[in-house]
């Protein structure tokens, strides 16, 4: 197991109250990542498994559904995290 700030010895996580700050929004921007990070490891595999035109169909109903529940701020810090990653990857 790698060495993470946010997790005790033993696996846990940590109390949340009783981090910084600085802490959780350093916590938030690696959930962030890791999301977008596992939605182009999805699309990826979509289009593997139907086509890419099949696969953008597909990834339109997943955004239109994170639309519904985060709005689109949410689903533009998705996509422009998801557009950060690739260009990384």
């Amino acid at each position: 197991m790698t060495t993470n700030i946010y997790w005790t010895k033993d696996g846990k996580a940590k109390n949340l109250a009783l981090l910084t700050s600085t802490e959780r929004c350093e916590m938030l921007a690696t959930l962030r990542q890791t999301e977008a990070l596992e939605w182009i490891r999805r699309y990826r595999l979509k289009v593997k498994e139907v086509g890419r035109q099949k696969a953008r169909i597909w990834w339109e109903d997943v955004k239109a559904d994170i639309l519904k529940k985060r709005g689109q701020a949410g689903l533009d810090t998705l996509t422009s995290g998801m557009n950060h990653d690739v260009n990384r990857l």
